[in-house]
């Protein structure tokens, strides 16, 4: 049970950062680069839908993590923090989607609507979108769903004292500030990650020290 809460979040780790990482390169969403004919070769679309088709992967393995974690606690969830885990984090999910899609519409528009130039207007919207969904909101819904795991992971020992009060910062920060720009886009993957590696080692520790107990 614990492998799999660990495994699925790595991995929903590394496909978000992937997902951002492809986004960003586009010109006016995340790259400084300025020009537009980017769009017009085949090969930097094909990032861009790379990027576009990880994030629902992602999602669905941050998903995996959340109900494992849940089916873990069972009865002894706390109503109010599991609501509130569990709401951020769908709501997260979400958000991430649609600020991908967002983010790739520059590119849809020329391989799906048959554009062969695309206006400033264009790529500035989609970078707007990008910013509001993603930078501001989505960042807002995962600092809420750190802080809310921070708190479970220290009411049932499940995590260090000393990370779940650091996840809780974080939480805090990003709930406050929506701090998502940059290289902080990868601050929730880091975050997961180590929590990820964390409750592998922690179990496997426990397993080790009960096998040592027995006669």
């Amino acid at each position: 049970m614990v492998e799999a809460a660990a495994f699925s979040g790595i991995g929903a780790a590394v496909l978000l950062s992937l997902s951002v990482y492809l986004l960003a390169r586009q010109p006016g969403v995340g790259s400084s680069t300025a020009d537009l004919g980017w769009y017009a070769n085949s090969d930097n679309r094909f990032t861009v839908f790379v990027g576009l088709n990880l994030a629902p992967f992602g999602i669905v393995a941050f998903l995996w993590f959340m109900a494992v974690v849940r089916r873990r606690l069972g009865e002894r969830e706390d109503q109010f923090f599991s609501t509130v885990f569990l709401g951020s984090g769908i709501a997260f999910g979400l958000l991430t989607i649609a600020a991908a899609t967002c983010a790739a519409a520059p590119t849809l528009v020329v391989h799906f609507g048959g554009r062969a130039n695309l206006d400033e207007g264009t790529v500035a919207l989609a970078h707007s979108l990008w910013f509001g969904l993603w930078g501001v909101s989505a960042s807002r819904l995962v600092g809420v769903f750190m802080a809310a795991t921070s708190t479970i992971g220290l009411r049932f020992g499940a995590l260090p004292r000393w990370l779940a009060r650091l996840g809780l910062l974080f939480g805090v920060v990003l709930g406050i500030t929506g701090a998502f720009a940059g290289p902080l886009d990868f601050l929730f993957p880091a975050w997961l990650v180590i929590v990820s590696i964390t409750l592998l080692f922690t179990r496997r520790r426990r397993d080790r020290a009960g096998a040592e107990v027995e006669p």
